[in-house]
């Protein structure tokens, strides 16, 4: 009998099954490219003050939110205004201090952290207000109108320093039904200094999303979510394995310079006056954001290092498996994830001037 050596056995295994001897999930890619650019112009009705968040709707024009006087505006790819609307205000379909922008399905759900929120139909007409029970500090939203919250801190909670309190999570309707709880969990990492309290820069800040059937929760300890049914019972979480990476000068320096690109020039003093008084944690987060796409696919950022220019995510299938990798500019803020496409913010680096960005998105 012909005797078939180990080597042998390997390679014929990796002829006929070669995705059994790859480990490694797909790489997704972006565009070299965005297909569009809105807020590039100079015209001041084009230009944008601060998003805060943006949706692609069914004929292909996007609608911006914006800290402006119009908190809605819609576009054409070619950036072409299309109209405007929720003027800045406090009456029926005013926003005062959008914080962000949520697209529902059929819905635009402008987040008005000084009023209710206030529900436009895509073709921006105003529906209706509404305020949730208990005030949410950070929110997101399926189609089906169904909120995953995450509450404030207490009074009680703050001390001098860095400290890191618990809130509650939850799961809402826009409407009088009870809240669904998820639990007591830690809120983001903050910095409390005379009469001032905020976000500590570089620290650990949770993030919620939700699809169709679950909800999900990143703390930013590890490269984990914490995922429940829309019940609120606990599913086995999505995890894949990260290194800890040390808080260097070169990291503290990109974080104040984001920062002062997403505020603007004119709070340069103050952030830096911030910075230089504040002790930094010793290590980066392992998280930065969480988003679920039009798939139902789970998207979790990596924190970016002061040395790339990309930072890497990681794609979790619905069934929990690792299902893809991809590398996006540091400088993009994510709002939204179609089948084929990444909409976010984008802020230059050299010249700081905020756009709002579509890459076409290339699945393998």
């Amino acid at each position: 009998m012909r005797m078939i050596s180990p080597l042998s056995l390997l390679l014929g295994l990796a002829l006929v099954c070669p995705v059994a001897l790859s480990a490694q999930p797909p790489a997704w890619r972006l565009a070299p490219s965005p297909s569009v650019r809105i807020g590039t112009a100079d015209k001041a009705e084009l230009s944008l003050a601060a998003p805060a968040g943006a949706t692609r709707l069914p004929n292909g024009n996007i609608v911006v939110g914006d800290l402006a006087e119009y908190a809605l505006r819609e576009f054409t790819p070619a950036g072409a205004l299309v109209k405007r609307y929720a003027r800045k205000g406090e009456g029926p379909g005013e926003v005062g201090y959008l914080a962000p922008l949520l697209r529902c399905g059929s819905a635009l759900v402008a987040n008005d952290i000084t009023g209710p929120l206030s529900v436009f139909t895509l073709d921006g007409r105003f529906q209706r207000g509404f305020r949730f029970p208990t005030p949410t500090y950070r929110i997101a939203c399926n189609a089906a109108m169904q909120f995953v919250a995450m509450g404030w801190a207490s009074d009680r909670d703050m001390k001098a320093g860095a400290y890191r309190p618990n809130v509650r999570y939850w799961i809402a309707r826009a409407d009088t039904s009870a809240e669904v709880p998820l639990g007591t969990m830690p809120a983001g990492d903050r910095w409390r200094e005379g009469g001032g309290d905020g976000p500590l820069p570089l620290g650990r800040e949770p993030r919620v999303a939700i699809s169709a059937s679950r909800a999900y929760v990143a703390l930013g300890d590890r490269l984990e979510v914490l995922v429940f049914d829309l019940s609120g019972k606990a599913m086995p979480p999505l995890s894949a394995p990260v290194t800890r990476v040390r808080v260097t000068k070169a990291d503290v320096d990109a974080e104040r310079e984001r920062e002062i690109a997403k505020l603007g020039e004119r709070a340069r003093k103050m952030v830096e006056r911030s910075f230089a008084t504040t002790t930094m944690p010793d290590f980066l987060p392992a998280t930065r954001d969480l988003l679920v796409d039009a798939t139902g696919h789970v998207w979790v950022q990596h924190y970016p290092r002061a040395s790339s220019t990309t930072v890497p995510w990681t794609v979790f299938a619905p069934d929990g498996k690792v299902r893809a990798t991809i590398a996006m500019p540091v400088a993009l803020e994510v709002y939204e994830i179609g089948t084929d496409y990444v909409l976010g913010r984008y802020i230059d680096p050299e010249e700081q001037v905020p756009e709002v960005r579509l890459y076409a998105l290339i699945r393998r």
